[in-house]
């Protein structure tokens, strides 16, 4: 029995010292995408399965200030399974407002160099993604009350909370949100690929996934799941943001068999805890919050705001610098800055009485998941009624929640040198206090049936009978089908009887020239094979004397033949053998053999 104590310690001791050997890897994650000047933030590197390890003791970020605060340990028994990770804990200090790449931390373990992926942090003028009351920032954090029938010990095995970057916002406004999931230490498993949020008076962003990192909570390692989205309120009032569920399935811990305590207690102890679990089905919910809507003012309106809500700023270039008589240019717009790019509307154009212009194409490049940060391009085609050496002004309007005002942007004229052509000019002398706009090719009508919209489809469709790829593909099914009928007929026509036979003929004919050259010791035999094809008997040689005596053949043929079947049978059967042929024997038989394949 006392062996058994020592096979216990070796096999626990391979499985702590050798889970460090298995794959490594090292993550970073950011409390919050978005901040404030002045607001700290915290960025966690987490490194899998390592004991020790070489970081940074700071990070270059021009704008930032990057410092290491501190360092845990923290080591996992599941089933039997040994894990460690360690966690390192970095202040982010934002010291001027703008976007921030954060570049990869490298990590030496061991002769290993690890890389952590890269980080994005978007700082604000003023504070940025504010803590609920429930969880006050700094390194001691108050749990939030625990969830119906989960129980509490030393703390909250998972828990939910929903970080709103404010508590005040107006009617279409982007409000970025966090949905954080979090999952003590003791635990493992897997969740949901997102959280489930939907309500009345408002709309949720497409959910971007935040990597995993670890978080001290009252004390305690928690592995933290988060999910980036932005919330639009789309009236004004109080708005209620239900629980955020997030299905996951958690190992959590268990008592071990009744068996296996009885064994543990014989030695003065108990199971490892981790090493025994059960699973289970759960959904943790984040806390119900509200937010205070307000409405956009009418004081101070502009008439062209077109819905644009944030902070903006406006560049223009025009290509080609200089147009020929009619030709084209291009004025791009660029509006870059934070706010809600997918429902503002375009600039407008100031002074182009003597520009035809037409709607402009749009393209918005995001520089965050949720398409907060980032910019707009708005191109507008523009062709000169005149001679210009300018293009049109350009103003944006837009309305500034920090402030509660509305506030215009403006572009003054781009150099350019475009020339009328000859239409645009007659026109523009002829009638200048009216907008002339030469008339466009007319477009070759199409006509419209019911049902030729379909979504996520063109309204205008072509005929299939004509469509090119139609007419192909029956094209080649043509000469498919010729081609099958070519191989049908040169099937058919080489297992037709007369065919047969010509090949057969071929075939003997072939051997008879070959049989003329042969040695007299294999000549009756190869003889008989031509003999027994001729008459097609290969399969009953017995039959073939009688199947001699009745081919249309003169006396003496037929006797010659027979002659050589029973030479043949003789030189088989015969114990002294058969004679050899003689060469007038030879000559007789090959012309005889002659006879039948003519």
């Amino acid at each position: 029995m006392s062996r058994y104590p020592t096979i216990l310690i070796a096999a626990l001791s391979w499985l702590f010292f050798a889970a460090p050997l298995f794959a490594q890897e090292a993550t970073a994650g950011l409390s919050s995408p978005a901040t404030g000047v002045g607001r700290p933030v915290e960025i966690v590197v987490t490194i899998r399965d390592a004991r020790s390890a070489e970081v940074p003791q700071s990070l270059d970020v021009s704008g930032l200030r990057i410092d290491l605060l501190g360092r845990s340990t923290r080591f996992e028994m599941n089933n039997f399974k040994v894990t460690s990770s360690l966690t390192y804990t970095y202040s982010v200090l934002p010291q001027r407002a703008g976007e921030f790449d954060i570049p990869p931390f490298e990590v030496r373990v061991g002769n290993k160099v690890l890389r952590t992926n890269p980080l994005r942090l978007s700082v604000a003028d003023t504070p940025q993604m504010q803590p609920p009351p429930s969880l006050p920032s700094g390194g001691s954090q108050s749990m939030p009350s625990p969830q119906r029938g989960v129980s509490q010990s030393k703390g909250l095995p998972y828990f939910g909370e929903l970080v709103l970057s404010k508590k005040k916002a107006y009617v279409g406004e982007v409000i970025p949100a966090e949905l954080r999931y979090y999952f003590n230490a003791s635990i493992g498993g897997e969740v949901g690929d997102r959280p489930n949020l939907a309500g009345e008076g408002f709309t949720v962003q497409k959910f971007a996934n935040v990597p995993k990192r670890e978080q001290i909570v009252n004390g305690e390692n928690y592995s933290v799941f988060a999910f980036q989205t932005a919330i639009t309120a789309a009236k004004s009032g109080a708005l209620e943001i239900p629980p955020a569920k997030l299905e996951a399935r958690l190992q959590l811990p268990g008592s071990a068999p009744a068996v296996f305590d009885d064994f543990f207690r014989q030695f003065g102890g108990a199971a490892p805890p981790g090493m025994f679990t059960n699973t289970q089905e759960v959904a943790i919910e984040t806390a119900a919050t509200s937010l205070e809507i307000l409405p956009l003012p009418k004081v101070g309106r502009p008439d062209d705001f077109a819905g644009a809500i944030g902070k903006f700023k406006m560049e223009a270039t025009v290509s080609p610098k200089k147009a020929g008589p009619g030709d084209p240019v291009t004025l791009r717009v660029v509006v870059s800055g934070q706010g809600n790019f997918d429902a503002m509307g375009a600039p407008v154009l100031v002074g182009d009485d003597e520009w035809r212009s037409y709607p402009p194409s749009e393209k918005i490049q995001s520089s965050d998941a949720i398409n907060y940060v980032g910019e707009k391009t708005y191109e507008f085609l523009l062709v000169a009624r005149s001679d210009q050496s300018q293009t049109p002004g350009i103003r944006f309007s837009y309305f500034d929640p920090e402030s509660g005002k509305y506030e215009f942007l403006t572009q003054e004229p781009v150099p350019v040198q475009a020339r009328a052509g000859q239409v645009a000019a007659s026109t523009s002398e002829s009638e200048p206090d009216q907008k002339k706009a030469v008339p466009p090719p007319a477009a070759e009508i199409t006509p419209i049936y019911a049902g030729s919209e379909r979504a996520g489809g063109a309204s205008r469709w072509t005929s299939l009978f004509v469509h090119p790829a139609f007419q192909m593909a029956n094209a080649a099914l043509g000469v498919i089908w010729v081609l099958t009928l070519v191989a049908l007929f040169i099937w058919r026509s080489s297992s037709s009887p007369s065919s047969l036979q010509r090949q057969k003929l071929r075939r003997l004919k072939t051997r008879l020239a070959a049989l003329e050259a042969c040695s007299d010791s294999e000549f009756a035999a190869r003889a008989v094979e031509i003999l027994l094809v001729a008459l097609s008997t290969e399969s009953a040689p017995l039959n073939a004397g009688v199947l001699v005596s009745k081919l249309p053949l003169d006396d003496e043929a037929k006797a010659i033949l027979t002659t050589l079947l029973a030479y043949d049978a003789e030189s088989k059967y015969s114990a002294s053998g058969a004679q050899a042929l003689e060469r007038d024997t030879r000559v007789r038989i090959l012309s005889a053999l002659k006879k039948i394949t003519a």
